[in-house]
């Protein structure tokens, strides 16, 4: 039976390091250590650790890999996602990929996506479980 887990995705921090420096120019690479909140079937915090390609004109994309850990329906779990983003003026679109779980999410394989404009701080978050 294929189910879905959702939940509220609220930014809580953004850490950002270009490489090889603050001042370096466009087109660069950049790591990020991010912090979200999550509220709905799955509440909890996370950390993800992304790697970014800006373009020249400061579009590009991101990989990344998050852990969610807190509750899933009342039970105690986690859950480990990939993150593969397209970001550009317009905001962010991420596809991601649950690729590990424990407690109720253990046996946890499915995807997802969201679309957030700049600026946005919280966004509807889906995965897909089968």
């Amino acid at each position: 039976m294929d189910t879905a887990i959702t939940a509220t995705a609220t930014l809580r921090s953004w850490d950002e390091t270009p490489t090889p420096d603050a001042d370096a120019p466009l087109p660069r690479l950049a790591t990020a250590e991010v912090a979200f909140a999550y509220e709905g079937d799955l509440t909890g915090t996370s950390t993800c650790h992304y790697v970014l390609r800006y373009g020249a004109d400061g579009s590009g994309d991101a990989v990344g890999y998050e852990t969610i850990t807190g509750t899933c329906q009342g039970e105690d779990a986690t859950l480990t996602v990939t993150h593969s983003c397209r970001f550009d003026a317009d905001g962010v679109v991420d596809e991601v990929a649950a690729v590990d779980g424990t407690g109720p999410l253990s046996e946890v394989r499915g995807t997802g996506s969201f679309q957030v404009g700049h600026g946005g701080t919280g966004w509807p978050w889906s995965v897909g479980l089968s």
